[in-house]
């Protein structure tokens, strides 16, 4: 049988998922290494609800006597990250004032499933805070890459929103309810 069917198949105590296994959105998302007084750390912006990367290419146009088509040109890739602005979050005050200081900001793009990552430096071309009344307040991050993207395997995920205080199971995340 070929590629990995089984529904129980398990490698190093984690569930190894099936090939052609379709990704959920909510398996991605974006971590930013932030500057601190005693180096970097790599933060998870809290209450993430979407993000984008795009890799566009402009064309050179090839038109002679001989034949006629399209080549590249400039490569470019833009990232766009979305979240809930949420008390205890690093990641809004850290990207305005990089932002502010024309500072580039490394971000990664991560499959949970894998950890598998990739990271660039990107400049920050947008920020919008929106706060609507009866709506949750909420962010937008647009950036560009500068430079290269690389690719790494995180050895751990950095957690996310905490839970709301009391909420916790007794130490427990318990089990949570989608729908």
């Amino acid at each position: 049988m070929a590629g990995n069917s089984s529904p129980n198949n398990y490698v190093g105590g984690v569930k190894r998922m099936a090939d052609g296994e379709i990704y959920k959105g909510e398996e991605f998302l974006y971590l930013v290494e932030t500057v601190t007084e005693t180096g970097t750390e790599l933060i998870r912006p809290f209450d993430q609800t979407g993000g984008c990367t795009s890799i566009s290419a402009d064309e050179i146009e090839l038109d002679t006597k001989d034949r006629s088509g399209s080549d590249y040109g400039k490569v470019t890739q833009t990232i766009s990250l979305e979240g809930n602005i949420t008390e205890g979050d690093p990641f809004p005050d850290y990207i305005k004032k990089a932002m502010r200081n024309k500072e580039f900001v490394k971000i990664y793009e991560v499959n949970t499933r894998t950890k598998e990552a990739e990271y660039g430096m990107y400049m920050l071309t947008t920020f919008d805070r929106e706060y609507t009344n009866g709506d949750l307040s909420t962010y937008t991050l647009d950036g560009t890459l500068y430079g290269n993207v690389c690719t790494t395997t995180l050895t751990e995920i950095p957690d996310g929103a905490p839970p709301l205080e009391g909420m916790d199971c007794d130490g427990d995340t318990g089990g949570g309810v989608e729908g």
